[in-house]
């Protein structure tokens, strides 16, 4: 260790061989056991890259590098380059100056005001997927919601009809580029072994078959010569403010991509965790559906959709859980220091959300599912990051949480879900997602 730099406790020795082999398949329960060892902040040097990492779970170390001094953090490496190279160069992996034209190119796009006017669409493709729901469907809602936020994302932010085929394809694509790099980033010596074999250029394959779907949809636009006032017109017609000039294709495309991807993958694993926890716990599916019934004609409303409620804090309490977005990675500009601890240029941070998330300092029973906290006046200022913090705040935020509650409202208004499953399995990818979340759909018969 650099005696310049005064790290947290550093995991070394069997800790640190098991944490980089075994936290490939399982980086949940490994880093989860490393901040039990070693407290809220800890330290491991990668011996095959010589890389410093910094973990932590500590909110005001949180809060430090994603707010007060986030100016010397970038997107690290592991996002803006290899991620990268298979998702381009768009909002979720740009950094810096670019970044910042992007965001404000964006932003418009996802104001409450342009998120209030899609609830209909929403509500149509919502409407048009449960018609599937029998008295008694047996489904896994895993799957079932893939589709559902995949239609959603394509229909309002992009009024484009892609058939069932291409999503699959799309969301297969996805997936299997998630876990290849999972493997680049947790194993680096083993990247060499996947590109000797080719999984590499076969991931990237993979991923210049996605863009070109996106590419089509993007041509198909503007063949039709046709103007819906959906982000996709916005992008086309936005100009930089230095040059007066459009985006160029590529940059068109890596927007849409992560547009695409971020729009539906965390939603969707989102609502396969809020589903489950509603069914773990029949106390709270009552009292959803009684604000269901006291709502009454509001209840699919952009203001109802939008307010505090006990179906917002049913959504916010599964995604303290199991927050999608489990780890938030940066990489320090130059030196820096904090509290009495102080690293290098380069030092890579990994902000592990799922651990603040249930950290007993900042959580009262935190392993248990009790929407009822966040009724809490103080609840903004709650070890809370689900979508992220300070100027790289998730974008798609009021979307997401307007969509998940139309969604939760539109099914439990007509319908119950009983899981086969007492738990989840869970992998963490880019996102957090289970595997499945299988179980029957019952129809109120009343």
């Amino acid at each position: 260790m650099d005696s310049k730099f005064n790290y947290p406790t550093e995991i070394k020795g069997k800790r640190k061989l098991y944490s980089l082999f075994k936290g490939v398949k399982n980086p949940l329960e490994v880093i989860s056991g490393n901040h039990q060892f070693a407290g809220d902040n800890y330290y491991i040097k990668a011996s095959f890259t010589n890389k410093n990492f910094i973990f932590s779970q500590d909110k005001e170390f949180v809060e430090y590098i994603l707010k007060q001094n986030h100016k010397n953090y970038y997107k690290s490496e592991i996002q803006s380059v290899t991620l990268g190279k298979y998702l381009g160069n768009g909002l979720l992996t740009n950094n810096g100056k670019d970044w910042l034209k992007q965001r404000r190119l964006i932003q418009p796009g996802f104001s409450k005001a342009k998120i209030a006017s899609l609830v209909n669409i929403m509500e149509e493709e919502i409407d048009k997927s449960f018609q599937s729901f029998d008295v008694n469907t047996e489904a896994d809602l895993y799957d079932f919601f893939h589709t559902l936020a995949f239609n959603i994302v394509a229909k309002t932010l992009f009024s484009s009809d892609i058939d069932e085929n291409t999503v699959k394809e799309l969301g297969k694509n996805i997936t299997e580029i998630q876990e290849v790099f999972a493997k680049e980033v947790r194993l680096p010596f083993y990247s060499q072994i996947l590109k000797i074999f080719g999984v590499i250029d076969k991931n990237i394959q993979k991923s210049k078959r996605s863009k070109d779907i996106i590419q089509g949809v993007l041509d198909k636009r503007r063949n039709s010569g046709e103007e819906k006032n959906d982000l996709l017109d916005m992008l086309i017609q936005t100009r930089y403010e230095d040059t007066n000039l459009p985006m160029s294709d590529e940059q068109l495309v890596d927007e849409m991509l992560i547009l695409f991807i971020a729009g539906h993958e965390t939603t969707a694993n989102a609502l396969s965790f809020i589903f489950f926890e509603i069914s773990q716990n029949p106390e709270a599916e009552k009292k959803l559906k009684q604000e269901i019934v006291e709502e009454s004609e509001n209840i699919f409303t952009t203001e109802s959709l939008m307010k505090k409620s006990y179906t917002s804090n049913i959504i916010k309490e599964a995604m303290r859980l199991h927050s999608p977005a489990w780890a938030i990675d940066r990489q320090a500009l130059e030196a820096d220091s904090f509290q009495g601890y102080s690293w290098p240029k380069d030092t890579l941070i990994i902000l592990y959300i799922t651990g603040l998330h249930r950290n007993p300092k900042y959580w009262d029973k935190p392993n248990s599912f009790i929407p009822e906290r966040f009724d809490d006046e103080n609840a903004k200022n709650f070890a809370y990051y689900p979508f992220g913090a300070g100027p790289r705040l998730c974008i798609g935020e009021h979307f997401a949480m307007m969509e998940m509650a139309l969604i939760v409202r539109k099914f439990y208004k007509n319908f119950s879900f009983i899981s086969y499953q007492k738990q989840l399995e869970k992998k963490a990818l880019v996102t957090l997602r289970p595997t499945s979340l299988k179980g029957k759909i019952i129809k109120n018969l009343a």
